[in-house]
């Protein structure tokens, strides 16, 4: 991640959802390699994972709905990352909160950018964008099986036409199945992690789902290439390894990493309405065009989230009460 993020030196980035846990993965990165970040987000929003880069970024004030009327100075040529979305937790999030926010709120938001000249807008799209399947490319139909990822594609083309309508470049990265440090408690790798920390057997659905794990840092990385590769112009690139595992792997493999003697408890609780079953991405465009590839798999990417869990984040108050 550290070679491709360093492109982000002494450049002006802009990040929507930079509390988040993709958003605020690569605000940490961008900050660490000396880029200006400004952060737009609500007011009210849990900055605990941002607290390492503390005075390092600008937060503004800025809910997406509010964009429209928002103006800020901002140095020629700065880059916006939109990685604000409602309903990551399928579980949670009213069909009109979704629409509002990932629609809508993209519209807006590309509005902002062409209003304040940006160079380029980089969009966090999802792999939910084109439903179940195997081996998906870019070209692929949407078909998604779920209101989120129904509003996701939508949010797709709307920024992309509104790119095109008003000369403004916006590329669109649809990560696959990511983990790593600072995941959401309520995700599957926190919680059989700190399940297993804690001495307690992982719950999960029947885990026969199949997922394209990709470590948050290598994400990262990609969508600093997304930010300044040329060759991106106006493109669509998945960011996934192209590996289809598991749920039930995935889970096995983090718990045997904290302790061999935990055991997952597969069919333990249901499974989430219209989630996908077989899933996994062609990484072949953003290896051929961004000159990205993943640089974990995923038995070193999960090491390295536990080890990070193990130090530290199992203790931080947003994972209290994620086991159960």
């Amino acid at each position: 991640m550290k070679d491709a993020v360093e492109l982000l030196r002494g450049r002006s980035l802009v990040v929507t959802g930079g509390t988040g846990f993709l958003g605020s993965a690569v605000v940490r990165a961008a900050v660490e390699a000396g880029a200006e970040v400004v952060v737009l987000g609500r007011r009210t929003s849990d900055r605990w994972r941002l607290e390492s880069v503390e005075g390092g970024y600008r937060f503004v004030d800025a809910p997406l709905e509010s964009l429209r009327d928002r103006s800020l100075a901002l140095p020629s040529g700065a880059l916006l990352v939109h990685a604000a979305a409602a309903g990551v937790n399928q579980r949670e999030g009213p069909p009109d909160l979704l629409a509002a926010v990932n629609v809508n709120g993209t519209r807006a938001v590309a509005e902002w950018a062409l209003r304040h000249e940006c160079e380029r807008l980089v969009v966090l799209g999802t792999s939910g964008e084109y439903g179940a399947g195997v081996g998906h490319r870019e070209d692929a139909a949407p078909c998604p099986t779920s209101e989120y990822g129904v509003t996701r594609a939508k949010a797709t083309r709307v920024a992309r036409d509104f790119g095109v309508a008003n000369g403004l470049d916006v590329v669109v990265v649809r990560p696959f199945a990511v983990y790593g440090p600072f995941e959401a408690a309520y995700r599957l790798i926190p919680h059989v992690i700190v399940s297993a920390l804690r001495g307690q057997p992982p719950r999960i659905s029947t885990g026969e789902q199949t997922r394209d794990y990709v470590h948050v840092s290598d994400v990262v990385s990609g969508i600093a290439r997304a930010c300044t590769a040329e060759a991106a112009h106006g493109g669509v690139f998945n960011l996934c390894t192209g590996v289809e595992t598991s749920v039930r792997e995935a889970a096995t493999l983090a718990a045997e990493l904290v302790d061999p003697a935990i055991h997952v408890l597969a069919g333990a609780v249901p499974g989430i309405p219209g989630e996908m079953g077989r899933t996994s991405g062609d990484p072949a465009a953003a290896r051929r065009v961004l000159g990205w590839e993943p640089r974990l798999d995923l038995r070193h990417g999960l090491t390295e989230t536990v080890q990070w869990f193990r130090s530290s984040g199992h203790d931080q108050p947003a994972y209290e009460g994620s086991v159960g």
